[in-house]
């Protein structure tokens, strides 16, 4: 889904080499994003 007005969300993202799944699930609900999005944008 590609959002007409852009919306800007500040996440805060550690820096380790790998994340838990429920800490990037959690990033990703918080950018207000579903795991389809996210992987579109990688």
């Amino acid at each position: 889904m590609i959002r007409e007005t852009p919306e800007y969300i500040t996440v805060s993202v550690p820096d380790h080499k790998e994340l838990k799944p429920g800490t990037l699930r959690s990033i990703i609900r918080r950018a207000k994003l579903t795991v389809d999005e996210f992987k579109a944008l990688l």
